[in-house]
């Protein structure tokens, strides 16, 4: 999984390959209690908290706001949700051929 921020006028990539059970827990959470079609500012700092803890806090919620594009905002957050669960969906895929 990868992000692309702009940072000191340069845009920089970052990268995790690693996502932890915890971060599953936490994906679920999040996505479960917020309210994407009318988001609060409070929800919206929470999602980017989220990002920040997805990718190990490589960067943090101030380099999001700041580094990525605005039309590229939910579209980030729904990415990084719908991969995280999307992985999840491929591992108990076999389970159901065995059901």
């Amino acid at each position: 999984m990868e992000i692309t921020l702009k940072v000191a006028d340069q845009n920089k990539t970052y990268t995790t390959n690693f996502i932890s059970a915890r971060m599953v827990r936490r994906t679920i959470e999040i996505s479960k209690d917020i309210n994407f079609e009318n988001i609060s500012p409070e929800e919206l700092d929470k999602l980017m908290d989220y990002i920040t803890e997805l990718f190990g806090g490589q960067f943090s919620r101030d380099d999001l706001y700041d580094g990525l594009p605005s039309q590229e905002l939910l579209p980030a957050i729904t990415g990084c949700i719908n991969e995280v669960v999307g992985r999840m969906a491929e591992v108990t895929k076999g389970d159901e051929k065995n059901a």
